[in-house]
């Protein structure tokens, strides 16, 4: 668990768990969503607020609040303040909130933000109303690469350099609050996920195999692991000539995956 816990620090605590798009993200959060008493938001960032909204899919998947508290709150909400009326709602079930961080916004940005700020914002505005309990998901670089720029909206909005520099610092930032590996998730998912439950405090259920595929109270890419009888791991594409020495020339290359135990070439 990261963020203060000192005695005497009566502040609620928040689960987050943050990714980078093209890392997993989709599944692993929806196994997550169907453990008992959960309540997932997912990619929430206070950049986002305008194409995500923390307090429409607490309506709309939850029913933790109403359209006229939506309202009164106005057209551009207090970040924090939406979280904390969230989060106080959602206890007052009997859930366990749980944030899936927007993390791109904040490593690799394009095509929304222009210049990422390179550290966890959505964890950097909440820390005065929550203590945390965190983990990061991640895939190894030449994967996650090969991945995200075919997503249309990322062509042409994101360079080699640009995208390495964010994943090492998302890897430094990792380490300290724990990680998974994208995967070591696909090849041991039950393994897994009681890691990540315990991480989050959260109840884990064997059965989440007989709900995960079909939930979609979810963002993001919501064809991931869909009508799978098991997870796998994704098909790896060749890597096109130049690739891979491209990376090793990177001075991020390395030393992120020093940082997360992956090896060149994958």
């Amino acid at each position: 668990m990261t963020g203060s816990d000192a005695a005497g620090d009566d502040r609620p605590v928040l689960r987050l768990i943050h990714h980078l798009a093209r890392t997993g993200g989709t599944t692993i959060s929806k196994c997550l969503a169907v453990m008992p008493g959960v309540a997932l938001l997912s990619e929430i960032h206070p950049l986002g607020i305008e194409k995500i909204s923390a307090l429409h899919q607490a309506m709309n998947w939850f029913g933790l609040i109403d359209q006229a508290e939506i309202e009164r709150l106005g057209s551009h909400p207090d970040f924090a303040a939406s979280i904390r009326l969230i989060a106080e709602r959602a206890s007052a079930r009997g859930l366990r909130l749980v944030l899936r961080d927007w993390s791109h916004l904040d490593f690799a940005g394009a095509p929304l933000v222009e210049t990422p700020a390179l550290r966890l914002t959505t964890a950097e505005t909440l820390a005065a109303d929550f203590r945390f309990r965190q983990l990061a998901t991640v895939r190894h670089p030449i994967d996650h690469w090969q991945s995200l720029r075919r997503v249309p909206l990322m062509r042409g909005k994101i360079d080699l350099d640009r995208f390495l520099k964010g994943y090492r610092r998302f890897a430094e930032l990792a380490v300290p609050m724990g990680f998974l590996r994208f995967e070591d998730f696909c090849l041991r998912p039950e393994e897994s996920l009681k890691v990540l439950c315990d991480a989050l405090d959260l109840v884990y259920d064997p059965a989440w195999r007989l709900r995960w595929a079909g939930y979609d109270r979810i963002t993001g890419d919501e064809t991931a692991q869909r009508g799978a009888e098991e997870i796998k791991p994704p098909r790896r594409r060749p890597l096109e000539p130049g690739l891979a020495d491209a990376f090793l020339k990177h001075p991020d290359y390395q030393p992120a995956l020093a940082l997360l135990g992956y090896r060149h070439p994958i």
